[in-house]
This record gives structure tokens, C-alpha cells and sequence, in this order.
């Protein structure tokens, strides 16, 4: 569920900018967090009234109701938190608050979420998991975004260095965490470092996922932007041709948005 925003990239402003990647970068991972949780369900039946709270409040994200999304969440989080306040799903529930509150900059109130959440599934499943990459990432935007760039780097560089030893260099999560990475350089206005990063997480998704494919659109957006940030019109405009030439070319079986395939979670590289 990755949000894109209906500007155009060449009237983006380096403030506008900062603020929309932090909005990509803190919902992207919320689908893929829930696909990860539901497979562990031990029983359907026992999460009926959290799941309905859960997914309601999921798409309330996905449509921008806040108001509905804070209150569904919360109850959500008031149900397991009744059953155990260390059940992973409580901090599936509690990321989602804090992609919440993230959306709003209100960032001092989703640190705590995110820090609950990453303590839930460190304790449950252990430092080497795909759930805490998934927090480390939200993490390191949320200290970035509040000038605590030192947490930021630090919970950036262990989500990359967890993520590669799970999935190995070449997997599209590790595109993802590059391209996380590079937001965290950009509110820390390092834009040559950022674009190392950004630059990195083309090559992986292209080449994992094909050109065609929203992660690497979203990818290939965040380097335009960047360019535009930087004052690199020309290149900009060349970068947007490409895309715009790929978004209108035929798509085949190979590429569809579809084929990220989620149980290579399950089965990480060594």
C-alpha cells in the first residue's frame, strides 16, 4: 500500500519533497507488515474483532480518514492489548499508529509506537526478522524527521545490515531499505549519499522486479525528485521522460504489479 502523490514531480519544492517521501517511506511497508502477520494467525476465529478493527483502520489510511483510522486503530490496540500486551499483533497495530501520526507530523507521537512495536517483535521472534527490518526502516524516518540523525543513521544502517543477511544484496526488500536509506539522507540534506542509495535501489528493483514496477517507479521518482532538489533540471527532465516512456509501454506477465512474491519472507537468503 504505497502512496503516491498526484503532483507533478517537476513542481515538487525541496520542503514539499522531504515531506512526501516521509509519507512513502512510512506507509509502503504497512501491507506488507500485515501479509507477514497473517500468515503466523494460529486461528482465524481468534482475531476476528482485532482483524475487523485492524483492517478497517488499514483502509481508513489508505483513504486518508484520519480521524477514523486514530479511533479504529486504537480500539484495535485496546482489544490484544486484552488478550497480551506482548502479541505481535498489538505491534502491527501499533506501527499502523505510528504510520498514522507519521502521515500528520506528529512524530513525537509515533516514536513511542514504533519503539513498542520493534521491543514486541524483537522479544517474539528474535533480532533477525523481516517485522523488525519493517520497524528499523519506519524508525530511521521518524528520528530523521526530527533532526535526530544519529538514532536515524544508526536505525537505518541495522535494518540494511538485518536485511542482508536475511534476503541476501539482490532482494526487492533491500531495494525498498536502500530506497528508505536515501529519505533519511535527504532530511538530513545529504543529497550525495542520498542518491547513492536512491541509485542502488534502481538497480536492485529493475533487475529484480522489472522497470514496470511500482517499487521501481517509486524509485525512479525519488531520484527525479532528488535531481529537482538539487537543481539538476535537464537531468530531471530526462529521468521523467524515461519514466513517462515506461508507464506507457505494454506491460508483460513478468512485469505485473502483482508479482512480488511475499512468501520469500518465509524463506530468506543465508
Amino acid at each position: 500500500m504505497s502512496y503516491q502523490g498526484d503532483f507533478r514531480v517537476s513542481e515538487v519544492s525541496p520542503e514539499r519533497y522531504v515531506i512526501d517521501m516521509k509519507l512513502v517511506m512510512l506507509l509502503a511497508p504497512l501491507l506488507i507488515a500485515l501479509l507477514l502477520l497473517f500468515d503466523r494467525m494460529p486461528s482465524r476465529a481468534q482475531v476476528t474483532l482485532w482483524e475487523t478493527y485492524q483492517s478497517a483502520g488499514h483502509q481508513a489510511i489508505e483513504d486518508r480518514r484520519v480521524a477514523d483510522a486514530e479511533r479504529l486503530l486504537l480500539a484495535a490496540a485496546k482489544h490484544i492489548e486484552t488478550i497480551s500486551r506482548d502479541d505481535p499483533r498489538l505491534a502491527n497495530t501499533l506501527n499502523d499508529l505510528g504510520v498514522l501520526y507519521g502521515m500528520q507530523n506528529r512524530d513525537i507521537e509515533a516514536e513511542p509506537h514504533f519503539k513498542r512495536a520493534l521491543a514486541i517483535n524483537e522479544n517474539t521472534f528474535g533480532r533477525q526478522h523481516p517485522s523488525v527490518v519493517l520497524t528499523l526502516q519506519n524508525l530511521s524516518v521518524i528520528y530523521a524527521s526530527q533532526n535526530k540523525f544519529s538514532e536515524a543513521d544508526k536505525a537505518a544502517r541495522e535494518g540494511l545490515e538485518i536485511g542482508l543477511q536475511l534476503f541476501g544484496a539482490y532482494h526487492p526488500r533491500i531495494g525498498s531499505i536502500c530506497r528508505t536509506i536515501a529519505t533519511v539522507y535527504t532530511l538530513e540534506g545529504k543529497y550525495e549519499e542520498a542518491e547513492g542509495f536512491a541509485e542502488r535501489s534502481i538497480v536492485i528493483l529493475e533487475n529484480t522486479l522489472g522497470e514496470r514496477h511500482p517499487e521501481t517507479a517509486q524509485s525512479l521518482e525519488m531520484m527525479i525528485k532528488l535531481m529537482w532538489t538539487t537543481h539538476r533540471e535537464r537531468e530531471a527532465q530526462i529521468l521523467e521522460a524515461r519514466l513517462q516512456t515506461i508507464r506507457q509501454r505494454p506491460s508483460s506477465d513478468s512485469e505485473s504489479a502483482d508479482e512480488v512474491d511475499h512468501n520469500d519472507d518465509k524463506n530468506p537468503a543465508h
